[in-house]
């Protein structure tokens, strides 16, 4: 391994975040801890398309190269022909510092094909390319399991001597998409200036979703409170149908945005929000992100990897890996991990997550809005 990279005369780095959309916002630490190592240096994001929403905009970053995963152009080449075409693209950033903040093959192959001097990377944990941890020049040592995902991520540059920097999660939109927000929520029936709060019942990773009476409950509940209810989803026609049937169960408490917002507009339209209510999903990670207080269920993932952040540590240790517990704004609903594992015993798909009670979610909530969290 070599020394220290920072303080040294760097112009050119690129790092990979080959993940998902979620994973690609909390590493956004990590690039503003980049940017403060080399503030004069460009810094190209390579990402999954799909994801490049979570960076755009992002003063940390200067190009954003995007791995078109299974698509064929208008030639029918194969997706080894996109590989081809992004390593192209790689290689004429003239990088001198590659960083991998994943585990993958392909994120080590191209950090090793890109001509830098220097590449960053993590040790596997699991199968994959033989050896890849000689692809790099400084190594991360393999994550302990209950860290947070942003803590790994810098720990990775923590391998190469660059220090962290502020801990927030950064999540950029422009006023044409407030705008566009606004518009859609007052075309709902949301009004400017009627506290409202956004609910995110849906995930495409069906075993992450509550029953949905419960979250219809939570609709009601809002309401109760004086607080409009707003559903929304993701765009798949699946998602859009459960959170439709969710909002329609509450009786006409909520107003239904399901599948009609872009990622950068649900940004816009959760951040003056008085609460989100979810469950671990990538519109988690973009409240926190704007700092709306979040309430999140969490089944059978990891809470100690992807709980809603705002810089604090959650906590989390192998003795007690789950359960419910507030930090800074934000709440985790879960149940504890014994009751969990004998629910996967039983054969349960979403085990947890069905032994959550609507109390338990209420009273989350409520903890939230009694606190004084809400803007």
């Amino acid at each position: 391994m070599r020394d220290s990279l920072h303080g040294r005369d760097i112009r050119s780095i690129v790092a990979f975040k080959l993940r998902h959309i979620g994973d690609v916002l909390l590493s956004t630490p990590a690039f503003h801890a980049l940017r403060g190592a080399f503030p004069g240096a460009r810094i190209a994001a390579v990402v999954n398309e799909g994801t490049q929403d979570m960076l755009s905009g992002n003063p940390d970053i200067d190009r954003i190269l995007v791995f078109r995963r299974g698509r064929r152009n208008a030639r029918g080449k194969s997706r080894f022909g996109e590989e081809l075409a992004l390593l192209r693209e790689i290689r004429s950033l003239r990088a001198e510092v590659a960083v991998n903040f994943t585990e993958g093959d392909r994120g080590a192959t191209l950090s090793l094909l890109s001509g830098a001097r220097f590449r960053v990377g993590v040790a596997p944990a699991r199968r994959g390319l033989w050896r890849k941890e000689r692809f790099y020049t400084h190594l991360c040592p393999r994550p302990d399991l209950y860290r947070h995902q942003v803590w790994k991520d810098l720990d990775v540059l923590a391998a190469a001597g660059i220090p962290p920097g502020d801990l927030s999660l950064r999540f950029h939109f422009s006023e044409k998409e407030k705008e566009e927000a606004r518009r859609k929520l007052s075309a709902a029936g949301v009004p400017g200036g009627v506290p409202y709060a956004v609910v995110q019942p849906t995930s495409r990773w069906k075993f992450k979703c509550w029953a949905e009476e419960g979250m219809a409950g939570v609709l009601g509940h809002l309401a109760g409170r004086g607080i409009m209810p707003v559903v929304t989803s993701g765009p798949d026609p699946s998602e859009v149908a459960q959170a439709e049937r969710i909002a329609a169960a509450s009786g006409g408490e909520a107003v239904s945005l399901a599948g009609r917002f872009s990622l950068k507009e649900l940004g816009a339209a959760i951040a003056p929000a008085r609460v989100f209510v979810g469950v671990d999903s990538a519109p988690m990670n973009i409240a926190a992100a704007g700092g709306t207080p979040v309430v999140a269920l969490f089944g059978p993932t990891g809470a100690f990897n992807w709980a809603p952040w705002e810089g604090i540590d959650w906590g989390y240790t192998p003795e007690r890996p789950a359960g419910t517990r507030r930090v800074g704004r934000h709440v985790v609903v879960q149940k504890e991990w014994v009751s969990l594992a004998r629910g996967k015993q039983e054969g349960r798909k979403n085990a947890g997550m069905e032994e959550i009670t609507l109390a338990e979610v209420e009273a989350a909530v409520d903890r939230i809005l009694h606190a004084g969290a809400v803007r």
